[in-house]
Parts: structure tokens; C-alpha cells; sequence
């Protein structure tokens, strides 16, 4: 089954394949597609009969579909969204929605690509992401970094950006690592941005040969081999969408550095001088003890939007 996104964000589907098991199985057999009967009705001709041959199955098969996913279903009430997006939307999106707020995550993600409102897709974006789904997370980062369908905020896309690149995301990796290659969010880290495209290039050959090339030109040699070795080393994180990963301590750094606090090294690293600059922080906004937790980083952002005014 494979879906395909325009430009505006609808989801399309290219090619429907569903296996429901002897319920279609059934349903084919039921369908007509034998030997013709001896009806005394005039004979069909060849291209009534190909037409005939070649839409039914999908017909039965959907209608299978359909029952089952009317039965509870999960996965067939999925499968039926993304059959319905392109030709039934609104029936799909109540597909999506309803398993969306039961709390699947890709459901919500599709939600998301079918608003044509980007406040929208970045509401739906936000529950995936929530749910894990590296797709919306490199969805929602992309949104925060460009201001669309929100406020721009980029250090809190280059997290989400993040998140998803550790997860596996090659789309993410890439975009994380031209965040960190042009400084948007702080200093330029161009050595861990080498090391990203290098991630990603190791998944699926399609980074930039010309942009990998431009990076070690401007490290020098020791920097060149260690990007390559942390690449190397690189394991996928899976379940990372947490208060304290290394994605989130790396927005804290950011946040600090800028509001004026010394954090050290924004490398995602939880060290002494960063827990000083979160006492330090928490201090002086009232946030009482503590480390890392939704106050700080609700306060952080505020502060970093304050900024931008």
C-alpha cells in the first residue's frame, strides 16, 4: 500500500493492496469471476468483460474490507483511510480521526497531511509526534523551523528534528544536519552535522556527495575521522520521544545559551555545567528544584519567543 503526499499536503494513494484473508478470499469466489451461466442474456463483449475482470476484485475487496474494519478492527480501519483518502476524504479522515484519538499515532499523521490548514496539520502532527511517529516529528520540526502553522521557534524544531533523526528518519537526519551546518538555532556544529548526512547516506545513498564534500573541506582531518566514526558507531534509538533524551537536553542547552546562561557545549550531554545552568535558570524564573521537566522547557520557550519580539 503506498501513499503518496502533493503539495499541499493530501494524502494520495498510488496503489491499494490489502489482504484481509479468507474474508476476501470468500468474497471473490462470490463475486461472479467463474465460467459465464447460461442466463440467455445477450453475450458480454471482450472489453465489457476485462473491465469487469478487472474491477470487481477491487470492489470485494474493499467491501471486505470495509466489514472488517466495521467489526473493530484496527488495522483494516487503517488500511480502509488510506484506501478512501484519495476518492472519499471526509469518510477517510473519520476513519483516521476516530483511531487518532484512540491514540494511534499514524492515524494521526495522516490527519495531519490531509489539513489544508498547516494550524491544523501541526495540531495533528503534535498528537503523533507525541505517539512516537518520526514521520509527524520530522513534520512538526520542519513546521517550527520555518514559522508554518505556527510561531517560529527553531531550536524546538531542531529537537523534534532531532528525535526523529535518532530514530531512523534520513529525511530528519539531512534536515538536522543543515540546521546545525548554518548555526540557525546556535553555533555552528559542522563536524555532527557531517556526521548526519554520513547517518544518512549509510540508510539509503541519497545524501548529497557535493554537501558531504563542502563539510570536510571546512574541518580539519581529525574532525573528518570522527564524524566518520560516530556514523559508523551510530545505532538507531527507538521510544526516544522523552523529557531528558539527548535531544531534548541539547534544546535546554540552546534555550540557556541564548537567555544567557553557560550550559556548555550544546552536545545533548546532561553534565555539571548544564544541570548548573538549570538550578541557575529555575532560580531566577521561580520554577522551585528540579532538572529538566515540562515547566522548564514550557518556560524556556517562552522566554526564547520573548526574545524575538
Amino acid at each position: 500500500m503506498t501513499l503518496s503526499v502533493d503539495a499541499k499536503g493530501r494524502a494520495h494513494v498510488k496503489t491499494v493492496r490489502v489482504a484481509v484473508g479468507l474474508a476476501i478470499i470468500s468474497s471473490l469466489m462470490l463475486s461472479g469471476c467463474g465460467a459465464p451461466q447460461a442466463t440467455g442474456e445477450p453475450l458480454q463483449t471482450q472489453e465489457t468483460q476485462e473491465l469487469e475482470a478487472a474491477s470487481t476484485p477491487q470492489v470485494s475487496s474493499l467491501n471486505a474490507l470495509q466489514a472488517w474494519a466495521e467489526s473493530g478492527d484496527v488495522g483494516a480501519q487503517y488500511d480502509l483511510g488510506l484506501s478512501l483518502a484519495d476518492s472519499e476524504p471526509k469518510t477517510a479522515s473519520r476513519w483516521f480521526e476516530g483511531l487518532a484519538l484512540q491514540g494511534y499515532g499514524p492515524a494521526a499523521y495522516q490527519m495531519g497531511l490531509m489539513q489544508s490548514e498547516p494550524k491544523r496539520a501541526v495540531e495533528w502532527f503534535s498528537m503523533a509526534s507525541a505517539m512516537d511517529h518520526i514521520g509527524a516529528q520530522y513534520q512538526l520540526g520542519d513546521a517550527y523551523l520555518k514559522g508554518r502553522g505556527t510561531a517560529k521557534e527553531p531550536e524546538w524544531g531542531m529537537m523534534w528534528f532531532e528525535r526523529a533523526a535518532r530514530a531512523g528518519s534520513t529525511q530528519a537526519q539531512r534536515g538536522l544536519a543543515a540546521a546545525l551546518a548554518s548555526g540557525v538555532a546556535g553555533p555552528m556544529q559542522r563536524r555532527e552535522a557531517l556526521m548526519w548526512l554520513l547517518i544518512a547516506e549509510r540508510q539509503d545513498r541519497s545524501a548529497d556527495d557535493d554537501e558531504i564534500n563542502a563539510l570536510k573541506a571546512r574541518l580539519n582531518s581529525t574532525a573528518v575521522t570522527l564524524a566518520g566514526q560516530q556514523a559508523e558507531a551510530w545505532v538507531k534509538v527507538t521510544g526516544s520521544n522523552e523529557i531528558g533524551d539527548r535531544a531534548t537536553v541539547r534544546f535546554t542547552q540552546y534555550a540557556l545559551s541564548r537567555l544567557g546562561f553557560d550550559p556548555g557545549y550544546a552536545d545533548g550531554i546532561d553534565g555539571e555545567r548544564t544541570y548548573d545552568a538549570i538550578v541557575a535558570f529555575r532560580k531566577v524564573e521561580n520554577l522551585g528544584g528540579g532538572g529538566i521537566d515540562g515547566a522548564l522547557l514550557d518556560r524556556l520557550r517562552e522566554r526564547l519567543s520573548a526574545l524575538k519580539r
